[in-house]
């Protein structure tokens, strides 16, 4: 994809969004549910657990990043949440689709690595931030051009899964009788099941503090109290004096800062806070441990607060395990159910594949058919108050109204006009809205329209505001956007006006034509649209 239009240019994350921050969850406040609580994890689109308490919840359409645990994770929220007090939460300042928050996940995760556990990312370093964004030829956010970039990405992606799956030849994903059946027991609650303590399943042994700098490289996974990459921190070289466990008998689990249980497909050391639950019962296959790790991974509603760790309580922590006829586990329905899983998991991505390139393919097409309404897609900022190289913002009413009562108006914000080939200066330049279409195709409903107040000296065939006696009934007033045109004659007493029009660009609409009795103030001539 070629660069941007327009280059680019850095804004401060607080120009972008308003930046609320979350609030802890306490113990009365874990209700079980079904409302998503962020909390300082990277996986599960920043979901600890979910929750049945709605008395703080933030909207759907918002980004979350978290500033103290795993430092500088982002996502975007589809379904209204809970955030916890170690997450800021982003409300755009913007319309803002998926696609779009896509595009800001990314600078935003790489802006928050530069912090940590020492030094946060609190809601006031965050505003003063900035990300870099691709602008449209009119110096604004060019959205369009994200939304594309995005776009293109998800396309890689999609052929990246698809080659996943042809490589590892999942063809067929249809349930065998005894997968559907495990399956509906389950859904329907109708298996046999138990809980059992963790103490009567798992023997359990504690990590060791491991000093990264003073290990070497190689390829031993470093299970870590972290979410992210199944739990692994760093691949190094055997530890003679560490444990080396079996990932077949054990699971790890992470039980400070973060409690997550992973399984793994290689043997492994653990670091500290982090335990080891080996099966009493010797090895299991993959399906068996992923029911367990799953089973384990619900407990997390009780460990939501960073300080939280399930050390102690662990022994006695109960998890449900399904039973057969005589009471024993049944480690043959784990197999069976996981399985089954592991098929309807694989039969929605190829359908979400097959969705996927469909609507890329659509999109593409619409891309194509509507290039040149997509260059002038633009959304410009508005900021409260004046910074260099802004200028004010005013409604037509107001701009128009100068002249009328000599004071100066009031704004309705200031406008960045850097970049368009003038010095702005608020005192010379002010911006107002265009309305309707009598101006197209060079001005659009909508467009922000930048001016020079007008002083004195020729105004033929400029664009102008104006004000006079004659209603504009595309503007709903007597002030309009016109191009300005007069003709003159020569008497014996000098020229005069014989004609002077107010001249639409659009054909579809007729000119204003004014008498000599018209009252016309010109307010400003016409330099560009933001």
């Amino acid at each position: 994809m070629p660069p941007s239009e327009g280059g680019y240019k850095q804004f401060k994350i607080g120009e972008l969004f308003d930046i609320k921050k979350g609030k802890r969850l306490t113990k009365a406040d874990m209700i079980d549910g079904n409302i998503n609580f962020i909390g300082a994890t990277s996986s599960n689109n920043g979901v600890t657990a979910r929750i049945g308490n709605n008395t703080h919840l933030h909207p759907a359409g918002t980004i979350t990043v978290t500033y103290n645990g795993s430092v500088g994770e982002a996502f975007y929220q589809t379904e209204q949440f809970w955030a916890s007090d170690d997450v800021n939460v982003l409300y755009p300042k913007f319309p803002m689709n998926e696609r779009i928050a896509l595009y800001f996940l990314a600078p935003l995760i790489k802006k928050g690595k530069a912090y940590g556990y020492s030094f946060k990312w609190t809601k006031e370093k965050m505003e003063q931030d900035t990300i870099t964004l691709p602008l449209n030829k009119y110096g604004a956010i060019d959205f369009a051009y994200i939304e594309e970039r995005v776009r293109e990405l998800e396309a890689e992606r999609v052929r990246e899964l698809e080659a996943y799956l042809q490589a590892a030849g999942f063809s067929d994903c249809s349930l065998t009788l005894a997968e559907r059946e495990a399956t509906k027991s389950l859904q329907g609650g109708v298996i046999r099941s138990k809980s059992v303590r963790i103490d009567k399943l798992f023997s359990i042994a504690t990590g060791r503090d491991i000093i990264i700098g003073r290990t070497r490289e190689g390829n031993v996974p470093l299970i870590s109290h972290q979410h992210d990459n199944n739990g692994i921190s760093k691949r190094i070289g055997q530890i003679s004096d560490r444990r080396l466990f079996d990932y077949e008998t054990t699971i790890p689990l992470a039980d400070r800062g973060v409690f997550l249980a992973t399984t793994q497909a290689e043997n492994f050391h653990i670091g500290t806070r982090v335990k080891a639950l080996t099966f009493l019962d010797g090895k299991q296959s993959e399906n068996v441990r992923l029911y367990f790790v799953t089973a384990i991974n619900k407990l997390q509603i009780l460990f939501t607060e960073y300080l939280t760790n399930a050390t102690d309580n662990l022994p006695n922590l109960e998890i449900s395990v399904p039973i057969d006829a005589n009471g024993a586990i049944d480690y043959g329905f784990m197999e069976t159910y996981i399985s089954a899983v592991k098929k309807q998991v694989i039969g929605r991505l190829k359908e979400f594949i097959e969705r996927e390139k469909a609507a890329y393919l659509k999109a593409t097409q619409q891309v194509y058919e509507n290039q040149a309404e997509q260059e002038d897609i633009k959304i410009t900022l508005i900021h409260p108050d004046y910074q260099p190289g802004c200028i004010p913002l005013y409604t037509l009413q107001a701009a128009c109204g100068y002249f009328e009562n000599g004071q100066e108006p009031e704004e309705e914000g200031w406008i960045d006009a850097s970049g368009l080939g003038f010095t702005p200066d608020p005192k010379r330049h002010f911006a107002v809205h265009a309305k309707g279409d009598s101006m197209l195709p060079k001005i659009k409903d909508g467009d922000i329209c930048i001016f020079e107040w007008y002083n004195a000296g020729s105004r033929n065939g400029e664009i102008v505001l104006t004000q006079s006696s004659e209603y504009d009934d595309a503007y709903g007033g007597r002030y309009t956007i016109k191009r300005y045109h007069s003709e003159k004659t020569v008497t014996d007493e000098g020229w005069q006006h014989s004609k002077v029009e107010l001249q639409p660009l659009n054909p579809d609409f007729a000119p204003i034509e004014l008498s000599e009795d018209n009252d016309v103030r010109t307010i400003g001539i016409f330099k560009c649209v933001l």
